[in-house]
């Protein structure tokens, strides 16, 4: 797949008192890369202020087919993330989800 022919959806939430991200950032981002002929993810990422939780969450994402939904990464994601935000993170990973759904929407009407 070309990248100029792929599509990001990105999802936003609010970030807890206490974590480092939120002096930066704010908000939690997630963002998806997707294959929009496949409607994989081929890549993501998130407003993590280290590099290891970018990849950790990457790696839950990454080749996900989004038209078996959302739930299964963010169960993955639940049981292995231990740490301040999971909450957040998760609104943020349902957001992107939804961009998407939006998208899929727009692009059937046209």
């Amino acid at each position: 797949m070309n990248s100029n022919e792929t599509i990001i959806c990105t999802g936003y939430s609010r970030l807890p008192d206490g974590m480092a991200a939120k002096n930066l950032y704010g908000v939690m981002g997630v963002g998806f890369e997707i294959d929009p002929n496949t409607d994989r993810i081929l890549n993501a990422s998130c407003t993590f202020v280290t590099n290891m939780c970018t990849d950790f969450i990457k790696s839950i994402l990454s080749g996900h087919d989004l038209k078996e939904g959302i739930e299964v990464p963010i169960e993955r994601f639940e049981k292995r993330y231990f740490g301040l935000g999971k909450k957040a993170i998760i609104s943020a990973m349902k957001d992107a989800y939804n961009q998407y759904l939006i998208y899929k929407s727009m692009s059937v009407s046209i």
